[in-house]
This record gives structure tokens, C-alpha cells and sequence, in this order.
């Protein structure tokens, strides 16, 4: 690896925390807690009637945090847990759906701040960029929903990630 490598690697991770912390701290304080709850919001509203067991994946937690964040999701009264035989499938409720949309777009402009600072032609390398370098990642539908666990997909109907 030459010292161009190594400079456009080390750049990469900076942006990449860089962003994830910028993404993070706006879902936090749009939904006013800390923690995986935005994240899981985002998840459930992206794909209903999924299990706890499916978001314990998607978020990289154990089974025992996903029961705990699906509790403290429930009494915020985010999320409900239908009877489906021997699964219990999550859903939003109204106010679940309200807070999902206030973290999607306390993300988005969240972002939108970082890619104004860019011309339209940047923006076109990043798309084309972000594709490359993500496209590969994806080996299971699971993954694809970890990857896109923040993605508002009504903003992104040809997903590059999905290709």
C-alpha cells in the first residue's frame, strides 16, 4: 500500500465516524433518547412485522438487549407486538411512525448539511463512490437491513447499495 493509499483509507475512516457520529446525534435528539432506539424506529418502520430476534441482528445487539429496547420501545408507546403463532411481529404505532419520521428527518438534514458543502458534480462521485465501495457488503437481505438500518428509503428508490 503507498502513502496515497494509506491517506485515502485513513480519510475514509475519519469521514466515516465523522458522519455516523453527525447521523447519531441527530436521531438522538430527535427522539430524545440515546442508544439504539432511533436506529430500531427506523428498522421496524423500513420492514413491519419483523421479530425481536431479526433487530437484535439488523442492530448488532444481543437477545437479551433486543427483549430490553423492544421493552423500552413498547412503553413508549413506539411499538406494538402482535401475536403471530410463535413469533410476535414488531410494528409501529402512530406515535412510533411520528418518531420515525422525526428521526428520518433529523438524519436527513443532517446530511443534507454535509453534501451542500458540495458542487453537483461531487455529489454525482459520491453516489457513484459510496455504490462502489458498498455494493460488495451486501451478502444476505439481513445485511442489506443493517447496512440500510438509517436509510430513508422513500429518498433512495434505486438503491445503489441494493443493486
Amino acid at each position: 500500500m503507498n502513502d496515497s493509499q494509506r491517506a485515502s483509507a485513513n480519510l475514509l475512516g475519519a469521514l466515516g465516524l465523522f458522519v455516523a457520529g453527525s447521523v447519531r446525534a441527530a436521531v438522538t435528539d430527535a427522539v430524545g433518547a440515546g442508544g439504539a432506539l432511533g436506529e430500531a424506529l427506523i428498522a421496524i418502520k423500513d420492514q413491519p412485522g419483523r421479530t425481536a430476534d431479526w433487530l437484535a441482528g439488523v442492530l448488532h445487539i444481543s437477545q437479551p438487549g433486543a427483549a430490553h429496547l423492544v421493552r423500552r420501545l413498547t412503553e413508549q408507546d413506539w411499538v406494538r407486538r402482535d401475536s403471530h403463532g410463535r413469533t410476535r411481529p414488531l410494528r409501529l404505532t402512530p406515535a412510533g411512525a411520528q418518531a420515525a419520521a422525526a428521526a428520518l428527518a433529523a438524519r436527513q438534514a443532517a446530511l443534507d448539511r454535509l453534501v451542500d458543502r458540495l458542487t453537483a458534480g461531487q455529489r454525482a462521485q459520491l453516489v457513484a463512490i459510496a455504490g462502489r465501495l458498498l455494493e460488495p457488503e451486501v451478502r444476505s437481505e439481513e445485511h442489506l437491513a443493517e447496512l440500510c438500518r438509517l436509510c430513508d428509503r422513500a429518498e433512495c428508490p434505486r438503491c445503489p447499495v441494493d443493486a
